[in-house]
């Protein structure tokens, strides 16, 4: 039975460990598949626009469905819930791992976006009501270095073992830790008692919103390809906002809704869960066109690059604990303010790298980056969870997630849309002076949407040319890597004033505002 102790039992600590290497594990996929890119594109033939939905398209699948599996949650018990997702997505890594393909690699991530979908919501609700009140910062903060480990150990691993072994091996080691998190949850985490009658789930409603994410987000993504003016372009974005629209339209008429209203009206738990949309936009700009940036214009291999992101990834993971406790002694807004400035300093930093920027200040730019959204995480994870009515922890905890993944998505497909288009830009002002013909010019522009800039894409130029054209070739690359990272310093600032608009006073509840699970 719970209890208002603020001690928490040894059994409860074993499932949060559970839950944090869950976190742990997913952490460590989404950013060891970032430096998989390049080795990727070597076997498969590919460009970045359709290679990056190894990327977006597990995130936005997660997005497009936690919701619902948040009331999933809300039926069959967290329990239940997290086993079933975590068996889904370790079928996801099996899948992707055997790829032979560029279509059963995404067909593989999006597996394993679903049963992220699955056990998100059941795992952040489970960290607030195994802890009391008093101490779910310092819960919360360790459950956050548990996901800034997974970020350090990521890139580091993925490197080792592109090097060592081969990239495949990044989703194989998924196996193991899945299977031993479930035996862990089958063994310790308590059962769920279920309500003997049960609301049914709108698969109608989940499916209608999925697919109009879905079908929004492809059309944002192909925006590079079909340019911003044409028909395809708008008519998906109109049918992706009609399906949403018909969504909502239908769900205002349901006897459950699968979002409840009042959170919307929540001024608190809007603001950190729109804070998290847009730090998290910020947080996978910097992953992946730092990784690229670090590989094609500093000409550091995969392992380095790992290495160098520790500076970022470490610090998040040491700052969980710390920050934690500071959420537990000063509030909420400090935490969060703090995290947004720092992050807003290193993505200015950021804005001004260059072809041969040292390595201290990249170094120095990602320790910023990491000591900032350490803090607002740890911080912003409580304050949803606290601003958060306790009946709704599990839906909440799913549109908490939805935003952030959308932020993730979103940020992968614009940056990467935006780092091609204001690339080929300056790209054709520095060529302007050369006389290339036409189908010269259009091999060169399209090397910007290459994954990897070689000589070898250069084969239809003189040879003195080259060295000129891959300089020109990386100048333009940093220029659309700065035009990202001012548009993330604009991102951190308008999260800090989100914070200062919308944390308020809100404090730690009382011990009956939550159930934790007492010695």
């Amino acid at each position: 039975m719970p209890s208002s102790s603020s001690t928490i039992s040894l059994q409860s600590w074993l499932v949060l460990i559970a839950i944090g290497l869950l976190i742990f594990l997913m952490n460590i996929d989404y950013t060891a598949v970032n430096l998989t890119l390049v080795p990727i594109s070597e076997e498969i033939n590919t460009d970045l626009n359709s290679l990056q939905w190894l990327l977006s398209g597990y995130v936005l699948v997660w997005a497009a469905f936690v919701i619902p599996a948040g009331r999933i949650a809300d039926l069959y018990g967290k329990r239940n819930t997290l086993i079933a997702g975590l068996l889904l997505f370790m079928m996801g890594s099996s899948l992707t791992g055997f790829g032979q393909s560029l279509e059963v690699l995404i067909t593989g991530r999006i597996l394993q976006g679903c049963g992220a979908a699955v056990f998100t919501s059941p795992a952040w609700a489970s960290i607030f009501t195994l802890a009391p009140p008093e101490r779910q910062g310092f819960v919360m903060g360790i459950i956050v270095s548990f996901a800034g480990l997974g970020l350090a150990i990521g890139p580091t691993l993925a490197g080792l073992i592109i090097e060592e072994m081969s990239w495949r091996w990044i989703f194989y080691i998924n196996i193991p830790l899945g299977i031993f998190v479930i035996a862990i949850l089958y063994l310790y985490s308590p059962q769920d008692v279920l309500e003997k009658t049960r609301q049914k789930i709108d698969f109608i409603g989940a499916l209608l919103l999925a697919s109009g994410l879905c079908v929004t987000v492809y059309a944002l993504n192909q925006i590079e390809v079909w340019g911003a003016t044409s028909r395809q372009f708008w008519g998906l974005i109109g049918l992706g906002c009609a399906l949403v629209g018909v969504y909502i339209f239908r769900d205002r008429t349901q006897k459950v809704r699968m979002v409840p209203p009042h959170l919307f009206r929540n001024k608190a738990y809007m603001a950190a869960t729109i804070g998290e949309f847009l730090i998290a936009m910020t947080f996978s700009m910097t992953l992946v066109l730092m990784g690229l940036y670090l590989q094609n214009t500093l000409h550091y291999s995969s392992y380095e690059t790992g290495l160098i992101f520790i500076s970022m990834t470490i610090t998040m993971g040491l700052l969980g604990p710390i920050g934690g406790k500071m959420v537990d002694v000063f509030g909420l807004k400090a935490p969060m303010v703090f995290g947004t400035l720092i992050t807003t300093l290193a993505m200015g930093m950021m804005t001004f790298l260059k072809t041969d920027s040292s390595l201290l200040y990249v170094v120095t730019a990602l320790f910023f980056a990491g000591m900032g959204m350490g803090a607002y995480f740890t911080a912003c994870n409580t304050a949803m969870m606290k601003a958060a009515p306790q009946g709704d922890l599990n839906v909440a905890s799913g549109v908490y997630t939805m935003f952030m993944m959308l932020g993730n998505t979103l940020s992968i497909i614009l940056s990467t849309s935006f780092v091609v288009l204001f690339g080929r830009i300056h790209l054709l002002q520095n060529t302007q002076r050369m006389n290339l013909s036409a189908e010269q010019h259009q091999d060169l522009v399209n090397i910007i949407s290459k994954v990897e800039h070689s000589s070898s894409q250069l084969g239809g130029f003189a040879q003195e040319q080259v060295p000129q054209l891959l300089n020109w070739v990386d100048e333009a690359f940093v220029y659309g890597l700065s035009f990202n990272m001012a548009m993330g310093t604009l991102l951190a600032l308008s999260a800090t004033g989100l914070t200062l608009w919308g944390m308020g006073d809100l404090k730690n509840p009382s011990p009956q505002a939550h159930a934790p699970v007492g010695a």
